[in-house]
């Protein structure tokens, strides 16, 4: 099975951190290759305008890889950039991990504590779960105010303030189980396993189950609804 992420600019040590722990995602037997779009997240933005600029070049990933044998495409990060756009131009799974992630954790718990980089994501985030139906299940959503670009120099801080954060959101707020919507703390940086033994409940990994969710489609010969995602052009 070939599966084609793509990701949008990082600095050489940082992309290879982030290549590393998706190819950790994948099933014995899946490959992993990797389309870098010209566009960063990596730097202070705004998270909803970089993603609408960025999903047409997703789209235009996305045709090349169906076009190159790849049996599912998987855009990088929890923004879901480009999916909606790319299920309408190819017939092979478009699979977000924000999507997939929080509708793993809606089949776990109906009170969904969501951790996120920066409060100036927050409102992205919110509007991203209205569409995909989730926004019920979450109860809570803080942020670690950690950006994005400072995760690696600050990794012990990121560490210690998602604990902080993620306790406030079981304790204070009643969550169930965390959902981070942010790779970069799970997993690149630390795994789902280590936070939730530390939290006591269960802490979600977006972007295996991005991964694991298109070996899944893939298996079973299944894809988008063309009622729902009418091709471009046919």
């Amino acid at each position: 099975m070939k599966i084609m992420v793509v990701m949008g600019e990082y600095p050489p040590e940082e992309a290879e951190r982030r290549r590393q722990a998706t190819i950790r995602c994948a099933s014995p037997g899946t490959e992993i290759h990797f389309s870098v779009i010209r566009g960063t997240f990596f730097a202070h933005h705004n998270s909803q305008a970089t993603a609408l600029a960025a999903a047409p070049l997703v789209g235009e990933a996305a045709k090349k890889a169906e076009a190159e044998g790849f049996e599912a495409v998987v855009p990088f990060g929890t923004l879901d950039v480009g999916v909606e756009i790319a299920r309408n131009l190819v017939r092979i799974p478009v699979v977000g991990a924000g999507q997939s992630v929080l509708h793993l954790g809606a089949q776990l718990s109906d009170r969904l504590g969501v951790i996120s980089y920066e409060d100036k994501s927050v409102p992205f985030v919110r509007k991203n779960m209205r569409v995909w139906g989730v926004d019920r299940f979450v109860i809570s959503m803080r942020s670690i105010n950690v950006p994005l670009q400072d995760s690696t120099k600050q990794r012990a801080a990121m560490h210690d303030r998602f604990l902080e954060v993620a306790r406030r959101s079981v304790d204070e707020d009643g969550a169930e189980v965390i959902v981070p919507m942010g790779v970069t703390m799970v997993p690149v940086h630390y795994s789902a396993a280590e936070f939730s033994a530390e939290l006591g409940v269960p802490v979600l990994d977006a972007l295996a189950t991005s991964i694991q969710t298109a070996e899944i489609m893939v298996r079973m010969g299944t894809t988008h609804s063309t009622r729902t995602y009418p091709r471009i052009g046919a």
